[in-house]
């Protein structure tokens, strides 16, 4: 007869010892927060202020940064990262230096950008070679910013 006692009992004790569905519900407990993105004002950085990598030149940096922002091959690279490339709640951070799927790297950077249109073709543009290049040229400016 213990056993039919316990089980409710142990129930029981679980659910007093629930936290209060209220509480968690409250703002001090909230998880999910929004994105910093819509409490930032998102400033364009100059293509003409930003470092160029190695092996590239600044007309890289101003066709990347013209693809980025929609104005060159459809880029769609703003729509998710933001306009200041800080990123959105559907796109990481891109000035940080900090990458999830690239060491960084120009090479790195743009194997992510062909990896991404081959995985939802046409999300990213009518990007060409020449203009994955300069995006990827462009991305690596925006984390490494000057000194």
């Amino acid at each position: 007869m213990a056993i039919y006692f316990t089980v409710p009992a142990v129930a029981c004790a679980m659910l007093l010892a629930a936290p209060d569905a209220s509480a968690a519900e409250s703002d001090e407990f909230r998880l999910v927060t929004p994105p910093l993105s819509m409490f930032r004002e998102q400033i364009r950085p100059s293509a003409s202020e930003l470092p160029v990598p190695p092996g590239y030149t600044r007309d890289h940096i101003v066709l990347g940064d013209r693809v980025f922002h929609g104005e060159a091959a459809n880029g769609q690279c703003s729509v998710c990262h933001g306009i200041d490339g800080k990123g959105t709640p559907n796109g990481n951070d891109l000035t940080a230096g900090m990458f999830v799927w690239s060491d960084g790297s120009v090479r790195e950077l743009k194997r992510t950008i062909l990896h991404n249109m081959a995985v939802v073709p046409g999300m990213d543009g009518d990007l060409k070679p020449d203009d994955v290049d300069a995006v990827a040229a462009y991305v690596w400016a925006i984390s490494h910013p000057l000194q």
